[in-house]
This record gives C-alpha cells, sequence and structure tokens, in this order.
C-alpha cells in the first residue's frame, strides 16, 4: 500500500514538472500579451489609449505626441518607431469610414515593436537593427472627427451643430457612409497638387467629396501638410478603403519612373493587389499626390480589402487584410534605407565613440545578417562614416561597421586632484613654543589621460541595443465634445 502511494505521488510531481512550464507561459509569464485588438470598432478613444500603453510597453522604441487639433479639438497623434535618421511616413483614415486602416496601422506598430523584442528575422535582415536606421513615423487617424461621427453619429457632437451635420449627410441620420471631415471636407482633396482642376462632385460641405473653398481649409490638412514639410519623409503611404488596388503615380518624373515602379511592382507582389495605370490628366489633391510632386520620391495609396462600397470595411476581412499586410513595413522600412543610402558616399571620419551597451557591427555598412557580429560596449576610434553609419576599429576583427545611433561622443574623463588635508587643529595656546605644522603631502601628478583603444575581440551574442528612451509626453484627456 506505502510502495502504491509512492509511486502515485512520485507520478503526480512528474506530470506537474512536466506542465508547469506550460502552464506559467500561459498565464503570461512568457510574451507580453498584445495590445491592439483588431477585430473589434477601433474608436479615437480605444486607439489614444493603445498609442500610451505602446509607449509604455516599448519605451526604448516608441514615443508619441500630438502635432495639433481637428476641428473640434482632437488630438491628432503621431508616434514614432525606430531611433534613425532616415524617416518613413504612414497615415491612416484621411478619410471617416475607412478607419480598418487605422487598425492596420496600429497592428503594424505593435507588430514591429515585438519582433524588435524577439531579435525577429525578416530575409537577410535582423528586424531590430533596422530601427538603429530608420524610424516610422504613424499618424494612424487623420481624421477623428469624421470617424467618431461615422461610428458614434450625433451623440458625439454638440447639438447646436446637429442640423448642419444632418444637412451636410443629405438630411440622413444615419452616418455610415460619411467620409469627410466633421466641417464636411474631404480631407484627400485639400492638398496643393493640381487642386483648381479637381474633378468636383460636390460643390458645398457634404458628407463626401467637397474639396473646400481653397487648399489646406482644414485643420487637419493643414496639420499633416506641416508636418510632413518638416519631416521629409523618404517614402509616405497613406493608407485607404477598399478595391485592393494601389495608387503610386502622379505626373511622377521621368527619371523617377524606374524606381517609383520597381517599389510598387513589389508592394503588389506581396500584397496581391493591382497597381493602378498612371493616367494622362489624374485628378490631384490627394496626400500622395502632393508628396509626389513636393519630395520627388515614393508614395503609395494603397485600397486595402475588397470594394464594400459606400460604408466602412467589415472586421470579417480582417485576418485577410493582415496576411495581405503583415510584412509590408519591412519592404517599406528597407526599401527607404536603401533609397537613402544610394546618395551616400563613404568619407574619412576622425572620433572617438562609445558604446554603452552590447551591439551589432556588420562587415559593410548595409543590414546583411549574414556579416552580423556583436561587439562589447567600450571606446572605439571612428574612421570613416557613410550615411547613417560608422566604420570602426575592433581589435582582432579590424574595420566594423555600426549604426550612428548606437554611438555617442566620447570625451576624455576630468583627472580628479587629490585633496589638500587641513592643518591639524592646534590646542589652547602654552607658555612653549609651539611645534611647526606637519607638511601637507605632495598632492600627486595626475596620469596621463588614457588613450582609447579598441577593445578585445571577444565575440558575443548579437543583441540588438537602442540608445536610451525619451519619455513620453503625458498623454491628455480627449477633449470631450
Amino acid at each position: 500500500m506505502h510502495l502504491f502511494l509512492r509511486k502515485r505521488t512520485f507520478l503526480l510531481l512528474l506530470i506537474l514538472a512536466i506542465l508547469l512550464p506550460t502552464l506559467v507561459a500561459a498565464s503570461g509569464g512568457g510574451s507580453k500579451q498584445a495590445i491592439v485588438n483588431p477585430k473589434q470598432l477601433y474608436s479615437y478613444e480605444l486607439m489614444t489609449s493603445d498609442i500610451k500603453k505602446l509607449a509604455d510597453a516599448y519605451p526604448e522604441l516608441i514615443r508619441y505626441r500630438s502635432i495639433g487639433k481637428s476641428e473640434y479639438g482632437r488630438e491628432l497623434w503621431v508616434m514614432e518607431i525606430g531611433n534613425g535618421p532616415i524617416n518613413v511616413l504612414l497615415n491612416a483614415s484621411h478619410h471617416a469610414r475607412e478607419w480598418i486602416t487605422t487598425i492596420t496601422v496600429m497592428n503594424m506598430a505593435e507588430t514591429m515593436a515585438a519582433s524588435t523584442a524577439k531579435q525577429g528575422v525578416w530575409k537577410q535582415l535582423n528586424t531590430a537593427d533596422l530601427f538603429d536606421h530608420v524610424t516610422f513615423q504613424i499618424v494612424p487617424m487623420v481624421n477623428p472627427d469624421g470617424v467618431t461621427l461615422q461610428q458614434k453619429g450625433l451623440a458625439a457632437f454638440p447639438q447646436q451643430d446637429h442640423a448642419g451635420l444632418i444637412k451636410m449627410n443629405k438630411n440622413s441620420r444615419d452616418f455610415k457612409r460619411w467620409k469627410a471631415n466633421g466641417k464636411g471636407v474631404d480631407l484627400n482633396r485639400q492638398y496643393p497638387a493640381d487642386w483648381d482642376t479637381i474633378r468636383q462632385a460636390e460643390y458645398a460641405p457634404s458628407y463626401k467629396n467637397y474639396k473646400g473653398k481653397k487648399p489646406l481649409e482644414a485643420k487637419e490638412a493643414q496639420l499633416m501638410y506641416n508636418f510632413t514639410k518638416q519631416l521629409k519623409p523618404e517614402i509616405a503611404i497613406s493608407y485607404h478603403s477598399s478595391g485592393e488596388i494601389i495608387f503610386w503615380n502622379f505626373k511622377t518624373k521621368a527619371s523617377n519612373l524606374p524606381r517609383d515602379r520597381a517599389f510598387v511592382q513589389a508592394y503588389a507582389a506581396m500584397t496581391g493587389y493591382r497597381a493602378v495605370a498612371p493616367e494622362a490628366n489624374p485628378s490631384g489633391g490627394g496626400f500622395t499626390d502632393w508628396f509626389i510632386t513636393e519630395f520627388g520620391k515614393p508614395a503609395l495609396t494603397p485600397e486595402i480589402a475588397p470594394a464594400v462600397g459606400e460604408t466602412n470595411v467589415p472586421l470579417s476581412y480582417w485576418d485577410r487584410i493582415w496576411k495581405q499586410h503583415k510584412d509590408t513595413m519591412w519592404l517599406i522600412g528597407t526599401t527607404a534605407y536603401e533609397q537613402a543610402m544610394l546618395s551616400e558616399k563613404a568619407k574619412k571620419a576622425s572620433a572617438t565613440i562609445e558604446l554603452t551597451s552590447p551591439a551589432t557591427t556588420y562587415r559593410y555598412p548595409d543590414l546583411n545578417r549574414e556579416t552580423a557580429k556583436g561587439v562589447k560596449p567600450g571606446v572605439y576610434k571612428v574612421t570613416r562614416e557613410k550615411g547613417s553609419w560608422y566604420e570602426i576599429q575592433i581589435s582582432g576583427q579590424g574595420s566594423r561597421w555600426i549604426a550612428k545611433s548606437m554611438a555617442k561622443p566620447w570625451s576624455k574623463p576630468k583627472p580628479t586632484p587629490t585633496p589638500t588635508p587641513s592643518p591639524t587643529p592646534t590646542a589652547s595656546p602654552v607658555v612653549t613654543p609651539p611645534s611647526p605644522s606637519p607638511t601637507a603631502p605632495i598632492a600627486s601628478e595626475p596620469s596621463a589621460e588614457p588613450t582609447p583603444t579598441a577593445a578585445p575581440a571577444t565575440e558575443i551574442p548579437i543583441v540588438a541595443g537602442s540608445p536610451a528612451s525619451t519619455i513620453p509626453t503625458p498623454l491628455p484627456t480627449p477633449s470631450s465634445t
């Protein structure tokens, strides 16, 4: 009997030992739980909350701020993901009923951050290393007023504005087809790219297609225009819905056509979307129309999901959308990086840098993971630079290339002088002459300042580090409307 009980106890302990790691992982002891839930009505308030949570979860990679307020006082948030000097701009929900695009870029943001934390790989790319060179600037909801009206109706707006909103909606109280901003202006017909020649469908504020009285009349368009001019991105993507097509050309210069065509073809091959053939006389005013003419750089307008008409894309299409787009961020980021590096030349440099955490070096100034090696924290000599790279000298390895964003300038430590002791206190005066004061010890000469040398060539595992994080701005409470 006792032998039977001992065997049973042993078996129970063995089963528990096998199952315990699985139970711990399932309870959250493993990877982080996802923050963005894409299969729900995704409101401005929910997006705002998720932006803050993502910044808190990935403080070394994600920062956020407002670029200004909408017509009704809602913030236009931008998330910065990465620490590199090359900027990529993604924006979504220029049109109110197209808020599934907000879900798409928010899910992209979390996927990029999670991949970096897990040392993810895409083709020949260590994804974490991309963010030492490239920063994704994401405006997930350009039109927060319009999205809120489309989702929540009149209840989310001041009583005194209800009559005007109903009139702009052709006397309907059902706002599911709403496309414009809160003032009845179509934000994607507001940019100064052949604005005068826009084929006009509406001549007064309306739920769709009214271009306004002049370019950049709407606050939201002004904010996007100013932000983009300041940012000067290498690539811009403006997400819309629906139709599974990609607009990519607006009077593009002949010299840029091979570059832009190669990019859209790669995006089309990845998503299965159709690249729209250029028109001889396209209707302008769109964000990417303006971006292409202003900067002469690639810009895409993907229309995600199958065509659904005048309403929002059903959430039942989400799995299809994400399967098509789950790797497009890496295509966009690497294309922007390669495009920026084409104009850069290696040049001599003389500096000393310090690495405060383990980092990754490469044989050449590229992101081919097959040549990647880890390097220890230490002080290193810079001999050349190219774009976002430094060439450094490592003992035993020779010349290696490292991201500038991983390094900080090194300054020689100042010698600390030896303090002179205070004179020995004397007792009350006595008749006998006082003894001579003890001679203060002579301060030693400071040792020669060390010359920076390369760290030993001990190879360590590759660890993707990031510079110290920028503390995110406290999240304001969304304005009550």
